[in-house]
């Protein structure tokens, strides 16, 4: 799949959060965890389905911040965080997660 943006850049926050939504609808199966990211999510009780609801319903809420030599998004909803970068084709990777 090849994205309409060059997921490379920084994105503007509308941008990121279509961007999410059109790799979640056109393929689901690229989204993957870092260690990282299983680790703290095991340690925080939260499950695959906790990550894919805030993919799917949460708000950029934050500028993206550029680590690491990616930008990172931050997916937010009233009770969980997920910390997101774009790679491609069209993956996206979950680097962290915590609860509010």
């Amino acid at each position: 799949m090849k994205s309409i943006v060059n997921i490379e850049s920084r994105l503007g926050r509308q941008q990121a959060k279509k961007t999410l939504a059109e790799v979640l609808q056109k393929n689901p199966h690229c989204i993957s965890l870092t260690k990282h990211c299983r680790e703290q999510m095991q340690k925080r009780n939260m499950i695959v389905g906790d990550l894919i609801n805030v993919l799917h319903g949460g708000q950029i809420v934050c500028d993206p911040e550029f680590e690491h030599e990616e930008w990172r998004y931050r997916i937010e909803t009233e009770k969980m965080v997920i910390v997101i970068s774009f790679h491609k084709p069209a993956n996206v990777r979950c680097i962290t997660a915590w609860r509010k």
